[in-house]
């Protein structure tokens, strides 16, 4: 959520001002001033902080989605003993898989020559000339 980021940056950095400020008006000996002022902005930041909070709090969590980019090759799932790219091999019985803690929402993205997998991808042979050998 990029506006809530903006918006707590701009409450940290008038905090950080504001502070600066009282800290003078206190040196200068202006203590009513500065209570009225720290009384002020105080009510302000804790208004925008308090939306912000309640936005963040009320959003909606994204769905369980797979969104998997591969420049050369994209497997949303899961890609167990598989041999993928040219000249890839496995060889071998495949071990035994323990279950995973995975299926909740993925977002994959390999470079323009990569692989991209969104699922497990236990005993594979990932890539050009690649070998997996297990006796």
């Amino acid at each position: 959520m990029v506006v809530a980021r903006w918006v707590s940056g701009v409450c940290a950095v008038a905090a950080l001002l504001v502070t600066a400020g009282l800290v003078v008006m206190l040196v200068m000996g202006r203590l009513n001033e500065a209570s009225q002022v720290a009384g002020v902005v105080g009510a302000v930041l804790s208004a925008a902080s308090l939306v912000v909070s309640v936005v963040a709090f009320f959003r909606t969590a994204p769905g369980s989605t797979r969104r998997v980019r591969g420049g050369r090759m994209a497997i949303a799932g899961d890609a167990n003993g598989a041999a993928l790219g040219q000249d890839a091999q496995v060889v071998g019985p495949a071990s035994v898989r323990e279950p995973g803690g995975g299926g909740g929402p993925v977002d994959v993205e390999s470079g323009p020559d990569g692989i991209a997998v969104g699922g497990d991808a236990n005993d594979a042979a990932l890539g050009e000339r690649a070998k997996r050998t297990r006796s």
